[in-house]
């Protein structure tokens, strides 16, 4: 298990590095994926447990002033959110929660200290567990609004869904593989592939927004898929334009 869980962190850490390599949105406006990636986890009868939007951008916080600054703002824009302040040796975040009856809506501003040196984030995300195709149109409305207040630019914004596959066949990891780049429409870019578990990158012109790597090749979907047993469920992973959570 705990193979998995570092080869599933490694290869998130590598890709969110791209991040800061460079992107590109398609869009100017925010319009969600995840019903797209829903649908066609669905439509391969796999069960979505859960789905998570997830954004975060540098801030520059030189001094504990403009720190002090920065949260009251938050808190002079988001008055509505429960907002808690947690301090330690080497970080400080101070964090807001909104719940509602479909998802859980989260701000947080994050500052820690790398080998002497402070690095600050804005991260906003929302997550839930049931989704409504009938609401996408208000998420995305209500997405955009908080991106706006939030951020200076327009952000890349990573969508993910977890849940599983109940299929006991032989080779079921490779065969849900193909399934799901076949029904993303997505051609893959590399991959990395044990006996249990599979992750894997790949391009899909369905997806509004993409990476490129290193290589110069463009990527804006991965994949997991764990076997966790003899007889069990095949958990997955989907997101674009990478995974962004820890499987």
């Amino acid at each position: 298990m705990k193979k998995y869980k570092l080869l599933w962190l490694c290869t998130v850490l590598v890709c969110l590095t791209l991040v800061f390599v460079g992107y590109r949105a398609k869009a100017q406006t925010f319009n969600s994926d995840l019903p797209f990636l829903i649908h066609t986890a669905e439509s391969l009868n796999g069960k979505v447990t859960e789905w998570t939007l997830f954004t975060r951008e540098t801030v520059h916080l030189a001094s504990n002033k403009s720190w002090n600054q920065k949260t009251k703002s938050l808190h002079k824009q988001f008055p509505n959110m429960a907002w808690t302040y947690v301090k330690n040796r080497d970080s400080k975040t101070y964090t807001g929660i909104s719940r509602k009856n479909n998802y859980v809506e989260t701000i947080k501003l994050l500052s820690t200290n790398v080998n002497g040196k402070s690095y600050s984030f804005l991260i906003y995300e929302v997550s839930g567990k049931h989704w409504n195709d009938h609401k996408v149109e208000n998420l995305n409305k209500m997405v955009s609004s908080q991106l706006d207040k939030l951020y200076d630019k327009k952000p890349v914004i990573f969508s993910c869904i977890q849940g599983h596959f109940s299929d006991k066949i032989d080779n079921v990891l490779l065969y849900e593989k193909n399934r799901l780049l076949k029904s993303l429409q997505a051609k893959k870019v590399e991959a990395l592939e044990e006996n249990d578990f599979y992750s894997v990158s790949a391009y899909s012109s369905k997806l509004s927004q993409e990476l490129s790597t290193k290589k110069k090749e463009e990527m804006n979907v991965q994949i997991g898929l764990r076997k966790s047993g003899l007889g069990a469920n095949t958990n997955f992973v989907i997101g674009t334009p990478i995974i962004t959570i820890e499987y």
